[in-house]
C-alpha cells in the first residue's frame, strides 16, 4: 500500500512529531484513540521512507492487558514457553511473550495516520529554536512552527561523562526457512549460551514464526560490536547444526544502548523527549517497548486533561534500586563479561520466568528481589558494589559501614577493644584527612600583600585567644563554637548540594542545617554529651531527665529538617550524612561525631578545595604537611597540660576544646572562601 505525503502550508502546528519510530508511534496511536487530535494540527517529520522489517518489538504481559488488546492487529507471534540454554523448557501462560514486526507497526500507525488526515513529511531536523511562544524546527529543507514538540532523536552518547557506563546490545540475525518441517513453533528460545563467549557475553535468540520459518539472532552484550562476517559464520554453522538445509529469506541488524547515562529533558517546557532519549530503554537488557507504551499512555492522560506544565518533564516512574540492580549488572558486563553467562543461566535455573519477568518489569518486593539475589553468584556483585560506589565517589560511605559492622562484632567480644579499635581507626582519619584539610587555609588567602610569616603569626595568635577565652569564659566561647560550626558544617553541606550559601536566606539555612548536624549526634549520645560539658566547666550541672527530653525533641526535629533538606536538595552528599548519622546512633558519642566530621564534612571540604584550587591530592598534602605537624603539636601542648587530669571525659574535653580553638581561623577562612568562589 502506497501512502501520500501530504504539502504543509503556513501554519504553527499544535504538536510536531519529530521521527515515526516506535515510542512516537505508539503516543501517536493512543492520543488518536482517545480522539485527542481532532481539533489539532499536527506534523510528522520523518525522513526514512522504511520499506523493510529492520527489528522486531517483543514484551511479555497478561493476555488482558491493555498493550495487548491495542496492539492485536499487528502482534503475529506470541509464545506460552520458552527455553534459556540447557534449561527446561518454562510455561509463562500468565506472561506470554509477544512479536511484533517494526515494519507492522509502522504501517499500522501510517495507515491510522492516513485516515485522520495527519500530515507527513519526509525531511530531517536539524535545529529546534524557542521564539514568541513557539518553536521554530529547521529541516533540511524548510522550516515550520510549532506549540509542542515530541522529539525521537537519540541522545548523544558521546558527550556523556567519564563516570557514566555505556555498552551496547548488538544483534545480527536471519530470518531463515528450513527445508524440512523440524522447528517448535510453540516455544522460543530466549538466551542459549552454547556459542564461542569470544571475551562478551553472547547467545543467540530463537523465534520460530512456524515449523521451518525462524528468526535467529546472534545477541553481544558488550563494548565492541559484532562483525558481520564472523556472525554470518556463526550464525549458519549455527543454523546448519541444528536443523539442517536452509535458504535466507531476510536479514536484521540492530544496535541497542545499555547505559547508566541518563539524558536530561529538554531545556525547553513544550520539547519533549521520547523513546531512548527519554531513558526508555532498560539498561541492564535492552527491552524498552512496554516502558514506551506506558510513556504513550502518561503523555495521553497529561493531554487529556489539558496538563502542559514541565511537559518536556513527562516520564514513568522508575523505583532508584532498579537502576542501582541495572548499574551492578552492567559493571560486570563490562569489567569480566565472562560472568554473564553464568549469571542469566542461573537466573532462569533458579526462578521460575515468569519471576524474572515480573522483576524485570520493577514490580517485585523487596522479600522477592532477596529471593532471586540470594541465588546468584556472590563474588562478581560484590565487587561490583566496590566499584559502583568508587564511580560514584562514595566510598566513603561504604568503608564507614565496613568500619561500624567491624566494630560491632568486636565489642561483642570486648568492649573496650572496640573502643580502642575505633579510636585508632579515628586517629588515622583525623590524620589522613581531618586535620589537613584544615592545614591549606594559607593558600586560600588572596591578598597582594600575603605573607605566609605574617599570616601563621596571627593564626597562631587567633587559636592561643581563643583558647584563652574558652579558659576563661567557657559557657560564652562554647555558645560561640556551637555557632559557627553550625555555620561551617551547614556551609560546607550546601555547597554539597550545589546551592549558593551568600544570601540571608542560604546562610539561615547554613546555620539550621549545621546546627540540625550537631543537635543530632548530641541528642541520640545525651548522657556522653552531658558529661563532656560538665568537664568543660565545674560550675555545669544537669537535671538529666528534662535535658533528656529536650535533645530527645530537639534530636527529633533536627532530623527532620535534614531529611526536608534532603528532599529539596536530592543530592548524594545528603544521603549520605543521613546514613552516617543513622549510623552512629548506636556507636559511642566520640565515634559518632567523628564519622561525620571525618567521612562527611572533611572530606567534602577537601573536594571543594581541590576544585577550588584546582589541585590534586597528592598536591594538597604537599602544602598541607608542614602545618598538619604544627596542629599536632598544638594538640600535644594541650594534651600535655592536661596529663593530670583524672578521666578519660576530662581529656575528651580538652580534645573538644583543641578542636574548637583551631576551628575558629578555619571557619573564617573558609567562609570567604565559599563567597568568593560563588562569585567567580
Amino acid at each position: 500500500m502506497t501512502f501520500e505525503i501530504r504539502s504543509v502550508g503556513d501554519e504553527t502546528f499544535d504538536f510536531t512529531f519529530i521521527g515515526l519510530g516506535a515510542s512516537n508511534s505508539l503516543i501517536l496511536l493512543s492520543l488518536l484513540k482517545n480522539e485527542l487530535l481532532k481539533d489539532k494540527q499536527v506534523l510528522i517529520i520523518e525522513p526514512s521512507k522504511k520499506a523493510e522489517n529492520d527489528k522486531t518489538y517483543c514484551f511479555w504481559a497478561d493476555s488482558n492487558d491493555s498493550i495487548v488488546h491495542d496492539l492485536a492487529p499487528i502482534i503475529s507471534h506470541s509464545f506460552e514457553k520458552l527455553k534459556v540454554s540447557s534449561s527446561q523448557l518454562q510455561d509463562i501462560s500468565t506472561q506470554p511473550y509477544f512479536y511484533i514486526r517494526s515494519i507492522d507497526l509502522y504501517k499500522f500507525t501510517l495507515k491510522t495516520l492516513f485516515d485522520e488526515n495527519i500530515i507527513i513529511l519526509r525531511d530531517e531536523v536539524v535545529a529546534i529554536e524557542f521564539e514568541a511562544d513557539e518553536y521554530r524546527i529547521s529541516t533540511s529543507g524548510s522550516r515550520y512552527r510549532s506549540r509542542y514538540v515530541f522529539d525521537s532523536r537519540p541522545p548523544v552518547f558521546s558527550e556523556m561523562s567519564e563516570e557514566e557506563i555505556h555498552l551496547k546490545q548488538t544483534f545480527i540475525g536471519l530470518h531463515i526457512k528450513c527445508e524440512k518441517p523440524v522447528l517448535d513453533h510453540t516455544s522460543f528460545e530466549m538466551m542459549n549460551f552454547n556459542v564461542e563467549q569470544n571475551g562478551f557475553t553472547q547467545f543467540m535468540y530463537v523465534i520460530p514464526f512456524n515449523q521451518q520459518e525462524a528468526l535467529v539472532e546472534l545477541t553481544r552484550f558488550g563494548s565492541e560490536e559484532l562483525n558481520q562476517e564472523e556472525v554470518n559464520i556463526v550464525l549458519r554453522n549455527y543454523v546448519s547444526k541444528e536443523w539442517g538445509t536452509y535458504e535466507i529469506i531476510a536479514e536484521e541488524k540492530g544496535c541497542i544502548p545499555m547505559t547508566t547515562f541518563q539524558n536530561e529533558p529538554s531545556n525547553y517546557p513544550g520539547i519533549l523527549n521520547t523513546g531512548t532519549a527519554a531513558n526508555l530503554i532498560k539498561p541492564s537488557t535492552g527491552y524498552g517497548f512496554k516502558n514506551m507504551y506506558s510513556f504513550a499512555l502518561e503523555v495521553t492522560d497529561r493531554i487529556s486533561k489539558k496538563d502542559y506544565g514541565n511537559f518536556n518533564k513527562v516520564n514513568i516512574h522508575r523505583k532508584k534500586r532498579f537502576r542501582f540492580y541495572d548499574t551492578l549488572l552492567l559493571i560486570i558486563l563490562l569489567r569480566w563479561p565472562d560472568k554473564g553467562k553464568t549469571i542469566f543461566t542461573r537466573l532462569f535455573e533458579k526462578h521460575t520466568a515468569t519471576d524474572i519477568f515480573k522483576f524485570l518489569d520493577e514490580k517485585t518486593t523487596y522479600y522477592e528481589e532477596l529471593k532471586i539475589f540470594i541465588m546468584l553468584p556472590f563474588g562478581p556483585f560484590l565487587r561490583a558494589v566496590y566499584h559502583y560506589f568508587k564511580h560514584k565517589k562514595q566510598l566513603r560511605y561504604m568503608a564507614s559501614l565496613m568500619f561500624m559492622l567491624s566494630y560491632s562484632i568486636l565489642a561483642q567480644f570486648s568492649a573496650d577493644a572496640a573502643l580502642n579499635f575505633g579510636y585508632v581507626i579515628l586517629a588515622i582519619g583525623l590524620l589522613v584527612i581531618g586535620i589537613p584539610h584544615g592545614a591549606l587555609d594559607h593558600l586560600l588567602i588572596k591578598d597582594n600583600k600575603f605573607s605566609l610569616s605574617g599570616f601563621l603569626l596571627k593564626y597562631c595568635i587567633t587559636i592561643a585567644l581563643f583558647y584563652l577565652i574558652w579558659l576563661l569564659f567557657p559557657t560564652f566561647s562554647l555558645i560561640l563554637f556551637i555557632v559557627f560550626s553550625s555555620l561551617h558544617f551547614g556551609e560546607s553541606e550546601l555547597i554539597s548540594f550545589r546551592t549558593k550559601t551568600h544570601n540571608p536566606v542560604s546562610i539561615v539555612r547554613s546555620f539550621f542545617l549545621g546546627l540540625s548536624i550537631l543537635l543530632c549526634i548530641i541528642g541520640t549520645h545525651v548522657e556522653e554529651s552531658l558529661t563532656i560539658i560538665s568537664h568543660l566547666n565545674a560550675n555545669y550541672t544537669f537535671n538529666s531527665l528534662n535535658v533528656k527530653w529536650v535533645f530527645l525533641i530537639l534530636s527529633t526535629s533536627s532530623f527532620l529538617y535534614i531529611l526536608t533538606e534532603s528532599f529539596f536538595s536530592k543530592s548524594a552528599s545528603n544521603y549520605g550524612l543521613i546514613f552516617l548519622l543513622l549510623l552512629g546512633i548506636q556507636a559511642p558519642l566520640i565515634i559518632s561525631f567523628g564519622l561525620y566530621f571525618i567521612i562527611q564534612h572533611s572530606n567534602n571540604a577537601w573536594k571543594h578545595l581541590q576544585k577550588g584550587l584546582k589541585m590534586s591530592s597528592s598536591e594538597l598534602y604537599k602544602q598541607a604537611a608542614w602545618y598538619t605537624l604544627g596542629a599536632l603539636i598544638i594538640l600535644l601542648l594541650i594534651l600535655f597540660n592536661a596529663v593530670q587530669l583524672n578521666s578519660m571525659n576530662d581529656l575528651w574535653a580538652q580534645f573538644f576544646i583543641f578542636i574548637a580553638c583551631i576551628s575558629l581561623p578555619h571557619f573564617l577562612i573558609m567562609h570567604i572562601f565559599y563567597r568568593e568562589k560563588e562569585a567567580v
